[in-house]
């Protein structure tokens, strides 16, 4: 009798003991409220409703056009905004996906940036930050963390994009934010994934650096195929991946390259993961390791020239901040990245256009179900078979497009004296 209370014992406490760890690891995000119902098929976890405030709109308007190509039932997601150092420490995003949710990712806060950006620095320089430096982060102009804010807000929906495209078409995948660059998971060609996210975010980072270099674009026939081009150097210190196969050569008669995997991270070319200073390295600093006089990231769209640039200089893969900051050349692998990029948004946008959403969403189906993308393309009822007069259409389009300006946030109140 007493063996049999004993093995009870041992069985409740072997099927309590993973539900109690597990709420003890859900302990940790105490300090996180969280929001839901703001957005549908997303939660929000955050200190203050102020830190999500940003996200909520765009988020929706993602959320909406996300399922008019994929449908209503979209796999739910988690995104943590992180206020304090602490909190994003205390991120395990495992135990998150374990909530009930298929993807889950993590933010930061502009505050929280900066201080990652101060303690760079102090890595960099030792404890002693010089006092010209300490003045300049302290008195950040409210117009660059606006712009930093809206870059972030912008970056977040197209990784919402990516999240809900990987889960959604591979019901077992968990999708984490340290899967951000494995295009690989998407059942989707390379310009689809590329193209939905530009769409979703409603915010092309490499259409004015695409309008410059058009005669060193690929032939679009080619980008419906092809996998997007490997990126081996890069301004972020990180490389920043492409499709597993092999690429065709350019309509300047560039030769091709080898694959990688990888989401795009976003397509800020000169900044980091939002927006903000790459963590990898500050390689924009101005003489002396201080910042440039036009700030960090004062780079045009997609890491390309600002706008008003001209042409000669764009075609030269030329790339510099406005108002007097640095100047760099952008590696020949980067701009085959961007103009791919490019290429890819603006022939989505261009398709949208002339057959509409619902053709777009069949498009998506079929592709997920092993269509050629270029012969679902060709069809009667979309563009025919034609891809030279396609392609002449298309540029045309795309040269009648005026760039959006970068996308911005909220200016910090004044502060009180």
């Amino acid at each position: 009798m007493m063996a049999r209370s004993f093995l009870k014992t041992l069985f409740f406490i072997g099927f309590l003991f993973p539900f109690a760890a597990q709420a003890q690891e859900i302990d940790k995000y105490k300090s996180f409220n969280r929001f839901a119902g703001m957005v549908p098929r997303i939660d929000f976890y955050a200190s203050k409703r102020q830190s999500i405030d940003p996200y909520v709109k765009p988020a929706a308007e993602a959320v909406q056009k996300l399922q008019s190509l994929l449908g209503d039932d979209l796999p739910k997601g988690a995104i943590f905004i992180c206020s304090s150092l602490e909190q994003k420490d205390s991120i395990y995003e495992p135990i998150i996906l374990k909530m009930g949710y298929a993807w889950t990712l993590t933010l930061e806060t502009p505050e929280v940036r900066a201080d990652e950006m101060l303690a760079q620095m102090k890595s960099m320089m030792g404890e002693e930050i010089p006092a010209e430096i300490m003045e300049r982060i302290k008195k950040r102009p409210t117009d660059m963390m606006a712009s930093a804010e809206g870059r972030m807000v912008a970056e977040t929906v197209r990784q919402i994009a990516y999240a809900v495209i990987q889960t959604s078409f591979a019901k077992n995948l968990r999708y984490r934010s340290s899967r951000l660059n494995d295009m690989g998971k998407s059942p989707l060609p390379d310009w689809l994934d590329i193209g939905i996210g530009a769409y979703v975010t409603g915010y092309d980072p490499n259409l004015n650096y695409l309008q410059q270099n058009m005669q060193q674009s690929f032939p679009l026939e080619d980008v419906l195929t092809m996998s997007r081009p490997f990126v081996a150097s890069t301004f972020l210190g990180t490389g920043t991946n492409g499709g597993s196969e092999g690429m065709s050569g350019s309509r300047s008669g560039r030769g091709g390259f080898n694959g990688g995997q990888g989401f795009p991270s976003g397509g800020f070319g000169a900044m980091g993961q939002g927006g903000f200073p790459p963590t990898g390295g500050f390689g924009a600093m101005g003489q002396g390791g201080l910042p440039p006089s036009g700030g960090f990231g004062a780079m045009g769209s997609g890491g390309g020239m600002p706008s008003g640039s001209g042409d000669s200089q764009g075609s030269q893969g030329r790339s510099g901040a406005s108002q007097g900051g640095f100047q760099r050349t952008i590696p020949k692998d980067e701009q085959d990245q961007m103009l791919f990029d490019g290429q890819s948004s603006t022939f989505f946008a261009f398709l949208l256009e002339k057959v509409g959403v619902e053709k777009v969403r069949e498009l998506i189906q079929s592709v997920q179900q092993g269509v050629e993308g270029r012969d679902f393309v060709a069809r009667p009822d979309m563009l025919g078979d034609d891809y030279g007069k396609i392609e002449e259409e298309w540029i045309e389009w795309v040269g009648n497009i005026k760039p959006p300006a970068e996308p911005t946030g909220r200016k910090p109140a004044p502060k009180q004296m």
